[in-house]
């Protein structure tokens, strides 16, 4: 499940893990994961978090922000959908 706070976001994928399991924190212009610093460029607030196969990823599961400007990027490859 995952958890947004004001300083960071718990439960997504990443490119560096298996599984949903990746904590980003919220910066000024971007979401960095913690573990291996990967940063997906964004608006935030981030408004909302969905899981599904990432077209970019080789189909693989992964998740998805809406930053405020509205765009639905992936948090493992940072490719906008």
């Amino acid at each position: 499940m995952v958890e947004i706070y004001n300083d960071r976001i718990e439960g997504l994928y990443c490119k560096c893990t298996k599984g949903d399991v990746a904590i980003f924190e919220i910066l000024k212009d971007c979401i960095r994961c913690i573990y291996c610093k990967n940063e997906i460029k964004c608006k935030p607030p981030i408004e909302f978090v969905w899981k599904e196969k990432c077209p970019h990823c080789e189909g693989k599961m992964s998740t998805f922000i809406i930053d405020s400007s509205g765009i639905k990027i992936c948090s493992r490859c940072g490719l906008s959908k």
